[in-house]
């Protein structure tokens, strides 16, 4: 007996291609704005860790000149100049974001990781406020670790130099008299630029993205943190 033959109506396959297309159309539209917004989140943090980085970098600065210079470029020659690494080293221990980031990679080497732990159990017990800086420090005294520790320092102090969202240089405005030293570094995002990108139909009427301005430090106080 002959099997019966089953024919699929053209109809049928069109319509179940179009369920396939709106359905891939559908988790489009939920993952494509999510990832806009989880990398602009990622872009907001790091715009604002980039600045507290410029802020340490003129300390350093400052420390030696009795002044802030409002050019980057310049207070990072000048760390980057410091042939005793003595310049180096007092960015690190200022700046304890850094400092974190550069234990944080120390972890996979068990030597590096058994000092970590062995500090900072023995602070705890003497009930001592051990800092990032002072476990570097202690670190130090290894020169495998003392060139690990400034090779990822002398690579972050070269990298922060513009907001990740947009690639653009952060402004730096100093104010300098015999009464006031004052420094401003604000994010380069302006009203020009969130616009450009609320006009875009693929980021924002697609993916929903809305840029702003990531705040500004000014004389050490971060406005994110008011």
């Amino acid at each position: 007996m002959a099997k019966a033959t089953y024919v699929t109506p053209k109809g049928s396959i069109v319509y179940k291609l179009l369920i396939i297309v709106l359905a891939a159309l559908l988790i489009g539209t939920i993952i494509y704005p999510k990832q806009l917004w989880d990398k602009e989140e990622k872009n907001t943090k790091s715009c604002r860790e980039n600045m507290m980085h410029i802020l340490y970098a003129q300390l350093v600065y400052l420390n030696e000149n009795s002044t802030y210079t409002d050019t980057l470029q310049k207070a990072v020659d000048f760390i980057n100049a410091d042939t005793t690494g003595r310049r180096l080293r007092l960015f690190v221990n200022l700046d304890s974001t850094l400092a974190f980031k550069i234990m944080d990679k120390m972890k996979g080497d068990e030597q590096a990781a058994a000092i970590i732990d062995t500090l900072k159990r023995f602070a705890y017990k003497m009930n001592i406020d051990t800092t990032a800086a002072l476990i570097l420090d202690s670190l130090r005294s290894y020169p495998k670790y003392s060139r690990f520790v400034d090779s990822m320092a002398v690579a972050a102090i070269n990298t922060f130099n513009q907001c990740p969202t947009l690639q653009k240089p952060y402004k730096i405005a100093v104010i300098d008299t015999s009464v006031i030293k004052q420094l401003v570094i604000t994010c380069p995002i302006d009203s020009l630029d969130s616009l450009k990108v609320h006009s875009n139909f693929k980021l924002h009427r697609l993916g929903g993205l809305v840029i702003s301005n990531h705040g500004k430090i000014d004389n050490g106080s971060p406005t994110w943190k008011k």
